[in-house]
Order: structure tokens, then C-alpha cells, then sequence
């Protein structure tokens, strides 16, 4: 463990200390103070008061070992202390470098499954479909309780297929990988406003393209679970989401700045919501760098902010 060296406030205090000494000690020599207190005492022998001086002296030594005993203490749980904040933060950093490993796994197998679920399950429903109008086509007029079957395994398949295409679009953004990061938060959010019936304006500002992926899947999955909660819990009649990438000067970074308000009931500073999903939006985006705030806007609401850092060259 290191040591700990004084502070210039505690070298400042001892000069103070030495000084006074110092000048105690030729005021006591100019005055002859020891002198004076000599035959004050003589006067009171009966109280044994000239023993006085040394006890007082044996006093402030042992004042001052308590004090050093008390100091020593001091340095080594300060010490301690250190060593512990130290651990705490190397585990922390590991801790965040496993969140993105994890969340890189995470995301790697939801891809592997929606290239599946595409591939397979998807083309299967179309085959059902086109089976199923060929058999009604030919049964029309000839055998209507077959044809009454074929028109049900056909809406059965269309039914099948919007749960596939919801499950896609769940476990990958739509359109990301073709269309970049701005076109895939536009379908987003005007899917999330035909699903639910509210009005959702979205805005981009700046080259917001050609980002990281584990940028653009962090930016994304905040979208989604931002407007998921505003849908559950909102209970608002508009919702916004403002995408921008802001310039930070000097620095070799940029940032991404992603806003997402409604203007319903407003969430509790006090009694945030249950559930893993603000937490997994926060994990994420700290395990970039980045941040997340939740406030309440004066006009009412609630405003979910995320900043993401990018390096500048990335998205121009």
C-alpha cells in the first residue's frame, strides 16, 4: 500500500505550532517567567504545587503519544479505505466490461434467432398461404367445406406470420442493417404509432449514419423501451423523439443526444417503475460511456434523455 504523505495544510498547522513554541520561549526568557512561578509557588509548598510542572510535562507527553497512536490509526484505515475504493472501482470497470460482452452476446443470438425465425418459420407461413388460397381457389365453387378450410388455414397463416413479424422486430430492429440507424428509428417509431394509436413526432439532426453497431443497437433499444413504457404507464395523447448529434469543442468526441417525452402523468422521482427495463437502457448505455437521466418537464411528463460519446469521424 502507498504511504501518505502530510498535506500542506497539515506542514502549514506545524509551522503554526513550531512558531508559537518559538515565541513562548523568548517570551518566557524575557520575562523570566519560570522565575516568577518559582516564588508564586514557594508561597503554596504545602500543596506540593512545584510538582506541578513536570506532571503537566508528563501530561503532554503522553497527550502527544495518544496522539500519534490516534494518527497511525488514522493512516492505516485511510489506507485501508483506499485499497478498498480501489478494488471497488476495478470491479466495477470489470463489471461493466462484462455487462458488454454479455450484452454483445445477447445481441449476437437475437440475431441468430431472427435470421431463423426469417428464414424458416417466415418462409413456411408464406407457404401455407399460397397453399392454402391455391386449395381455395380450386374448391370454390365445388367443395365448400373445403374451401371454408382453406380461407381458416389462410388467416391462420396470416395470423402466424404478424407474430413473427412482431417477435423480428422485437429481437432486431427493423431495417438496421439495410437502411442505417435514422430510417430504422423512423419505421420504429411510426410503427409504435399506428400500434398504439398516439401521435409520435420524430426528429434527426446531424450525420447520425455508420455508427458502431453496439452504438446503433443501444440507441435503438433505448427507442423501444422508452416508447414501451410511455405506451404502458403514459397514459399521454403525443410522445416526441429527438435524435441529435452535438459537437463537445475541443475533444476528440462527439455526442449523441436522444430524447424521448411525452406529455402524460409524468413518472415519480421518488418511486421509479419496477421492472428491469430502465435499468437495462442504463447498464447499456454506461457500459458505452455513456449516460441516462429521467426528469419530469415543467409542462408535464416525462423526459428520458441518453447521451452517447462517438468519435468524430464515425457517422459523417
Amino acid at each position: 500500500m502507498k504511504s501518505i504523505r502530510p498535506t500542506p495544510v497539515a506542514l502549514i498547522d506545524l509551522l503554526i505550532v513550531l512558531s508559537v513554541v518559538a515565541g513562548f520561549y523568548l517570551l518566557a526568557v524575557n520575562l523570566e517567567l519560570s522565575e516568577r512561578i518559582v516564588r508564586w509557588m514557594y508561597g503554596y509548598e504545602y500543596l506540593q504545587l512545584d510538582e506541578l510542572p513536570l506532571t503537566l510535562l508528563l501530561l503532554s507527553a503522553a497527550l502527544s503519544w495518544f496522539g500519534w497512536r490516534r494518527w497511525r490509526e488514522l493512516v492505516m484505515e485511510m489506507m485501508a479505505r483506499r485499497s478498498i475504493e480501489e478494488t471497488n472501482l476495478r470491479m466495477l470497470v470489470q463489471n461493466r466490461q462484462l455487462a458488454q460482452q454479455l450484452i454483445q452476446l445477447q445481441e449476437q443470438e437475437r440475431r441468430h434467432l431472427a435470421r431463423e425465425l426469417h428464414d424458416e418459420i417466415g418462409q413456411y407461413c408464406v407457404a401455407i398461404k399460397v397453399d392454402a388460397a391455391s386449395i381455395a381457389q380450386d374448391t370454390r365453387d365445388r367443395l365448400p367445406a373445403a374451401y371454408a378450410s382453406a380461407a381458416a388455414i389462410a388467416e391462420t397463416a396470416n395470423h402466424l406470420h404478424e407474430v413473427v413479424r412482431d417477435m423480428l422486430h422485437r429481437l432486431r430492429p427493423t431495417g438496421l442493417d439495410d437502411l442505417g440507424l435514422v430510417a430504422c428509428l423512423k419505421v420504429q417509431v411510426e410503427s409504435w404509432s399506428q400500434r398504439h394509436g398516439i401521435p409520435c413526432t420524430f426528429t434527426a439532426e446531424g450525420a447520425l449514419n455508420d455508427f458502431e453497431e453496439a452504438t446503433n443497437i443501444a440507441i435503438c433499444r433505448t427507442v423501444q423501451e422508452s416508447l414501451t413504457n410511455i405506451a404502458r404507464h403514459a397514459c399521454t395523447r403525443q410522445a416526441t423523439v429527438v435524435i441529435s448529434r452535438q459537437s463537445q469543442g475541443s475533444t476528440d468526441c462527439d455526442s449523441i443526444r436522444v430524447a424521448i417525452e411525452d406529455n402524460g402523468t409524468g413518472i415519480s422521482m421518488h418511486d421509479t417503475p419496477a421492472g428491469y427495463g430502465l435499468l437495462g437502457m442504463r447498464e447499456r448505455l454506461n457500459a458505452l460511456g455513456g449516460n441516462l437521466s429521467i426528469t419530469n418537464p415543467p409542462a408535464g411528463g416525462t423526459r428520458i434523455e441518453a447521451v452517447l460519446p462517438v468519435l468524430i469521424g464515425a457517422g459523417s
